[in-house]
């Protein structure tokens, strides 16, 4: 034989060995739990060999061996031999097909949920002020376009609330279109009643998210799928809150004080719930003039107080700091000459890679079948042979 000719046969054969080491190593057991059934399988055994043993004892207590042997003359010993070897064999199938054997299949990729990320924006009539070109309102709605479409690339769910001494918005979807439209049509001249209600504001990005929650534990039939625990005092029973399934976070945007709420009350319920607050203050320390409107929308000088001075809005730093403390946040300020969100765009980023780490699941095939169905046929085999010798 050239050596061509056994160097090819060495390959194959080497080929072979493989694919049956990879065979094997494919082949998991689902129920390990279950391994102790495998106890029965000697047991069964035992038993055979002690029924056996039990029969010889009650012949030869019979009296003649000669009488004893025409008596049983007839019976098949070799049937009953090949019998018991099929039960046994059969139990041992059977036990082996309830460990679920399972073998090959498919591995497929799960990608990571995306966050819930709820933008609280002020558009109160401060957001008009000029000191960043266009005006603030406008430049920031420019950047929240960008910072939606990166949301939409990394799959997150996103809600908005547009604020100004009420709040309003729209629940966290995936449909960023529909939240620009929402931007576009948003316009701080036309918010009502004025000021900066920051708490309005957190308590219905609060409410969004829980919402979130619980569609996501509400199952495929919208009902729930599973129970929480109550905590009520005095025998009165807390509203139910699901844990979340990705994290949730608030981005907090404004360049004004609080007038009409209390933030730091909902900040605490938003660290109980584990909802993070990062906190952007628009503007400078030192405060900018409010500017007012005529009824048709036009700029009409500033807001002055009894004494005819000019009123000014400045970031409570401060205040937007200890809500991003109390809720593990954190909190920057935005200069108007370098306006922009990539700081808050650098926090998401973040958290999206604690979190966006995908799974591999595997999809075996159940190899039951290949054990269940020799077994079956194996007890029908044993069943079907002859107790007796045919006759003459």
């Amino acid at each position: 034989m050239s050596p061509v000719v056994e160097a090819i046969r060495d390959l194959a054969q080497d080929a072979e060995t493989r694919d049956v080491l990879t065979l094997f190593e494919e082949v998991v057991i689902a129920r390990e739990d279950l391994l102790w059934l495998l106890v029965l399988v000697p047991l069964a055994a035992a038993a055979y060999l002690w029924a056996a043993r039990q029969r010889r004892r009650g012949l030869a207590s019979l009296g003649s061996p000669i009488l004893v042997e025409r008596l049983v003359g007839s019976v098949n010993h070799a049937s009953r031999v090949v019998a018991a070897v099929v039960s046994v064999l059969s139990v041992m199938l059977v036990c082996a097909g309830l460990l679920r054997v399972q073998y090959g299949g498919e591995t497929t990729i799960v990608p990571a949920t995306g966050l819930d990320i709820v933008l609280a924006v002020d558009y109160s009539k401060s957001m008009l002020a000029r000191d960043v070109y266009p005006s603030r309102s406008e430049r920031l709605a420019a950047e929240l376009q960008r910072f939606l479409d990166e949301a939409d690339r990394r799959g997150d769910r996103v809600g908005l609330v547009v604020f100004a001494g009420a709040a309003r918005g729209l629940p966290v979807s995936r449909d960023a279109r529909v939240l620009k439209l929402y931007l576009d049509k948003a316009d701080p001249r036309t918010e009502n009643p004025g000021g900066t209600a920051i708490g309005k504001a957190l308590k219905l990005a609060l409410t969004f998210l829980i919402d979130a929650r619980r569609a996501a534990a509400a199952g495929p039939e919208g009902g729930p799928t599973r129970s929480f625990p109550k905590d009520g005092k005095d025998g009165k029973a807390v509203e139910d809150i699901p844990p979340s399934e990705s994290d949730q976070v608030v981005i907090l945007l404004t360049d004004g004080e609080d007038t009409v709420s209390r933030p730091l009350e909902v900040a605490a319920e938003a660290a109980k719930l584990g909802v993070r607050i990062y906190t952007v203050g628009i503007g400078s320390k030192s405060g900018e003039p409010i500017q007012k409107f005529d009824a048709e929308g036009n700029p009409d000088g500033f807001v002055t107080d009894e004494q005819g001075n000019y009123l000014m809005t400045r970031v409570d730093d401060a205040t937007l700091k200890d809500i991003a403390k109390t809720t593990g946040g954190d909190f920057v300020l935005v200069e108007p000459d370098k306006f922009g969100l990539d700081k808050v765009s650098e926090w998401i980023r973040d958290l999206s890679k604690g979190q966006r780490e995908d799974t591999v699941t595997a999809h075996r095939e159940e190899g039951y079948a290949f054990l269940v169905i020799p077994a079956l046929l194996l007890l029908a085999l044993s069943l079907a042979l002859p107790e007796r010798k045919k006759g003459p």
